[in-house]
């Protein structure tokens, strides 16, 4: 690799983290929210780009009880607070959008050619632009007095270039989830 392609991926991986949202420091105030920790029902702790993420769920978690606290609630384990919020990481990774079909638990395909690269590498391209959207996916339901008041759906986003800091970008998209969780329950809760 010549130096101007060296510098020109240094450079896009110096893409810049989403600013953090902006939080109402009162907007929970005096109010009591259980936080379970979270189901993680990701098919695999793989994140795209050979890298792992096994501690997702608790990272979410910690995240979770750091921004509704930012916003004035006092968060708790107990489930059986007045409010209470339970969430399920379902996706995580980089480029979801090229996700396909094939788990590398498949069997590979019989009529391969011998070049052919192997089904159970990743699939990273430089030239694959999908591979720098890191995505994160929660569901999550409130309920108030063991009723469910609110069920949702959060998408968290974050770029870099293909496979530059792919756990780092991962957790960054992490955290757009729960600012955007965190929005949402505040306005159900407002209700």
């Amino acid at each position: 690799m010549g130096r101007r392609a060296l510098w020109l991926l240094a450079l896009l991986g110096c893409v810049p983290g989403a600013a953090q949202r902006p939080v109402n420091p009162r907007a929970l105030q005096g109010m009591t929210l259980g936080l379970p920790p979270p189901t993680d029902l990701r098919q695999t702790p793989g994140i795209g780009c050979g890298q792992l993420s096994r501690d997702l769920a608790l990272r979410a978690h910690k995240a979770l009880v750091s921004s509704f606290s930012e916003a004035g609630a006092t968060a708790t384990l107990d489930e059986h607070a007045p409010w209470t919020l339970t969430v399920t990481l379902r996706e995580a990774a980089m480029g979801l959008e090229n996700v396909g079909g094939l788990r590398r638990s498949d069997r590979p395909v019989e009529d391969m050619p011998e070049d052919a690269p192997s089904l159970n590498e990743p699939r990273a391209s430089l030239f694959n632009s999908g591979n720098g959207n890191a995505a994160v996916v929660l569901d999550a339901a409130l309920s108030r007095g063991g009723t469910v008041v609110w069920r949702g759906t959060v998408t968290g986003h974050a770029r870099s270039a293909p496979c530059v800091e792919a756990i780092d970008k991962v957790r960054e998209a992490l955290a757009d989830a729960i600012g955007e969780l965190r929005d949402r329950v505040i306005r159900a809760m407002g209700r």
